[in-house]
C-alpha cells in the first residue's frame, strides 16, 4: 500500500475527531436526556373523616319516627344540609355521620347556639321563668305555668334538648342519650309535668297551673 500523504493523514485524522465529536455528542444526548417536567398540580390532600353514630333509639329525641323510615330521613336531612361530608342509615336504623373535624367543631358551635336561642327565648317570656339543667345534659327541671307561649315552650321544650342530644353525639360520647325533664310551676315549685325528650311531645300548658 502507498504511503499516505501528509494532507490526506491531517483530513482522516479530522474527519475521526469529527465523527468521534458526533458519536460522543450522540450518546450524551439519548443517555442524558433530561424528562419533560409535569407540571400538572398535585392534587390536595383530603382531610381526615371519622364517623359519629347517631342510635336508632335516638331518633324520635330529633323529632323523627323511631323506625327505619325516620333514620333514612334524618340521614338525607343531615346529608342535604351540607354540614357534613356524608350521613347515611344503617340496617339496623342508627344514622352514621361522616364528618371533618372542622365540620364537627362547626356543628358543636351550631349546637350551642341552638341552645342558647332556646333559653334565650323562654326566659324573655317571664321573669319568673327559670331552668336548670345538669351537667351531661340528660336532666332539665323548668319552672314556667300555663301562660307560658308555643314558642318560648318550643324553645325550652324542644330546642334546648335537641341542642343538647346532637352535642352529646359531637363531643364522642356514644349510647342512645335522652333527657329526662320536669316541669314545676313557677310559683308554688309544685311538679306539674315530666316526660323525656324521646317522647318527642309538647307539653299541655294548660296544666302547668296560674
Amino acid at each position: 500500500m502507498a504511503p499516505r500523504h501528509p494532507q490526506q493523514k491531517s483530513r482522516l485524522r479530522a474527519a475521526t475527531t469529527l465523527l468521534m465529536a458526533l458519536l460522543t455528542m450522540l450518546f450524551a444526548t439519548a443517555c442524558g436526556t433530561t424528562p419533560k417536567t409535569d407540571t400538572t398540580p398535585a392534587p390536595k390532600p383530603q382531610p381526615k373523616t371519622e364517623k359519629i353514630t347517631y342510635p336508632a333509639q335516638s331518633m324520635r329525641s330529633f323529632g323523627y319516627s323511631n323506625d327505619a323510615r325516620g333514620s333514612r330521613k334524618a340521614a338525607k336531612d343531615l346529608k342535604d344540609s351540607g354540614d357534613f361530608t356524608d350521613a347515611y342509615a344503617t340496617k339496623n336504623g342508627d344514622v352514621i355521620i361522616i364528618t371533618t373535624e372542622k365540620q364537627r367543631q362547626t356543628k358543636i358551635k351550631k349546637n350551642n347556639e341552638w341552645i342558647a336561642n332556646g333559653e334565650r327565648t323562654f326566659r324573655k317570656s317571664n321573669p319568673d321563668y327559670r331552668y336548670q339543667i345538669n351537667q351531661d345534659g340528660t336532666a332539665m327541671t323548668v319552672w314556667t305555668d300555663r301562660h307560658l307561649s308555643p314558642k318560648s315552650s318550643s324553645g325550652i321544650f324542644l330546642l334546648v334538648p335537641i341542642g343538647y342530644g346532637s352535642k352529646f353525639y359531637m363531643t364522642g360520647h356514644t349510647g342512645p342519650w335522652d333527657m329526662d325533664i320536669t316541669i314545676r310551676n313557677s310559683h308554688t315549685s309544685q311538679q306539674v309535668g315530666h316526660f323525656k325528650a324521646s317522647q318527642n311531645i309538647n307539653p299541655d300548658m294548660n296544666t302547668f297551673g296560674d
